[in-house]
């Protein structure tokens, strides 16, 4: 429940009027969110699948996706309420929910094709390898063809205390648990300097 607290606690402090919404979600710039997406795009082929993004914020990625002109099923998770209301006033083509989806899931093995998740792991919650890992058991089991997350870098130039910091060597070892289901990992570095993304292919059943 703590964990919990702490995570609203930080993303409602950042909402206010005109605050831009890559402020609110804790990324230092448009143009560094938009990064990250494109790495989603670049790795995974978007077109007619169905995708989940789990902690989807204000409906950013959605809107990155649909800009492109991008044919998806797209649905959107998040804890925050107000996050949700914010996304679904957008009328976008998406479909958004408040749920914790750690606590409780609705849905079925093999709903989407590709599960995506851009900053759940960032702040440090002090579990946060453990949570990776039973997210990472959540997602193989919800995904069919592709997971894609961020996190951040253990050689992060300016590193702050209330964030985690990931090695890519640790995590690697941490995602070698899952073998059996997954068929490729690949770990992309240097868009960011404080950043990178892990892309996991599963096995075709």
């Amino acid at each position: 429940m703590k964990k919990l607290e702490t995570i609203k606690t930080y993303y409602k402090s950042n909402m206010g009027e005109n605050v831009p919404e890559y402020s609110i979600l804790g990324w230092e710039s448009e143009k560094a969110q938009h990064l990250r997406f494109e790495i989603l795009s670049n790795s995974v082929d978007l077109r007619r699948r169905k995708l989940l993004d789990v902690g989807c914020g204000t409906g950013n990625l959605a809107e990155f996706i649909l800009n492109r002109n991008i044919d998806i099923k797209y649905t959107g998770i998040d804890i925050l309420e107000d996050m949700i209301s914010l996304a679904k006033r957008k009328n976008l083509k998406a479909d958004f929910y408040c749920m914790d989806i750690f606590k409780s899931n609705p849905f079925f093995e093999g709903s989407f094709d590709v599960v995506y998740s851009s900053g759940i792991f960032n702040l440090d919650l002090g579990n946060n390898k453990s949570f990776l890992s039973s997210a990472v058991e959540l997602f193989l089991n919800l995904a069919n063809e592709a997971i894609v997350f961020n996190l951040l870098h253990f050689r992060s130039p300016s590193r702050e205390d209330k964030y985690f910091y990931f090695d890519p060597d640790e995590v690697l070892k941490l995602l070698g648990t899952y073998s059996e289901k997954i068929n490729k990992i690949s770990i992309v570095e240097q868009y960011l300097k404080n950043d990178f993304t892990v892309v996991l292919l599963k096995n075709k059943s």
